[in-house]
């Protein structure tokens, strides 16, 4: 292979992840609002996921389709001596790719950073804070004037929220979403995918500490408002008590709760045509006809 082989495959490649994650994007962003009323209707849990997945979605599809199409139909029916130019809007697509790429990894080390600063601060006597902080070995920060301000209840309870953050993995997740591409910045892209996604996760996590139990619920109720009180500061890639603008929801579901639902058995029906579906796909994109003809496609898309 030769240098220009290979640098035509990787702007083949970044132009195709471009092109692909910026039309799934558009349908996801469209689709929110119907998803959203969905996951109103599922267990916190339930919906957390639904609303991380349609975050991903994109730029899982725009992998899926260079790691499975792209590379595989260049690599067999691409001769290395061809000698042809990448057209202008390869050329752009790779480039607006790179772009996206770079400015997921200033988002994402942007907020390591921050969530350091403020996790160091919030250790101190003069920063409230609890959370579930790290990734591999997580940990419970709790500050000092915490401690002071909740009764044994209380903190009992908000220990057990965190520690559900550590068991569902939320902090892997925000880790992930930060260095996630994002083709649609704002409040008219994914941040609004994002901010529904923490909310569910709270709320997830809320329902796994109290499991059901009247006195827990209360009890962290009580610390929801008493950390509320003393200005406690959430850190971007840590699971902390008090987390965004819904503080009034989160009290009222806990005081009163809806009924619990019955698991819908539709849910394993969904999820194993989703896997037979993806399983299908591959099968399709590795056979020679698939693969041919996604090389005469891409091939516009050289030129």
């Amino acid at each position: 292979m030769t240098g220009a082989y290979i640098s035509r495959l990787l702007g083949l490649s970044l132009a195709t992840f471009f092109l692909v994650q910026l039309a799934v994007g558009a349908a996801a962003v469209a689709m929110a609002p119907l998803v959203l009323r969905a996951a109103a209707r599922m267990r916190a849990r339930a919906a957390a996921q639904a609303m991380l997945w349609l975050r991903w979605a994109p730029a899982i599809a725009g992998l899926v389709v260079v790691g499975a199409v792209c590379v595989p139909s260049y690599l067999r029916f691409e001769p290395g001596n061809t000698g042809e130019e990448m057209g202008p809007v390869c050329v752009a697509g790779a480039v607006l790719a790179l772009a996206v790429w770079a400015g997921a990894m200033v988002r994402g080390f942007g907020r390591v950073a921050l969530s350091r600063r403020r996790l160091r601060g919030g250790a101190g006597e003069r920063g409230p804070l609890v959370a579930m902080a790290g990734i591999l070995r997580p940990r419970l920060v709790i500050s000092p004037a915490v401690v002071e301000a909740l009764s044994a209840e209380e903190m009992d309870a908000a220990m057990r929220h965190e520690r559900a953050h550590g068991t569902a993995h939320d902090n892997l997740k925000r880790l992930l979403l930060a260095f996630t591409p994002d083709l649609m910045p704002g409040a008219r892209g994914f941040a609004g995918v994002e901010r529904q996604w923490a909310r569910f996760t709270e709320w997830a996590a809320d329902d796994d500490a109290v499991a059901g139990d009247r006195n827990r619920a209360l009890a962290l109720a009580g610390a929801l408002v008493r950390v509320a009180r003393l200005g406690s500061s959430p850190a971007p890639l840590a699971s902390c008590l008090l987390e965004g603008d819904d503080l009034c929801e989160r009290v009222e579901r806990l005081l009163d709760p809806a009924p619990e639902r019955a698991a819908e058995r539709r849910g394993l029906l969904r999820t194993a045509s989703a896997v037979a579906a993806v399983a299908m796909a591959a099968g399709l994109a590795w056979s020679p006809a698939a693969l041919e003809a996604a090389h005469h496609l891409l091939e516009h898309l050289v030129n």
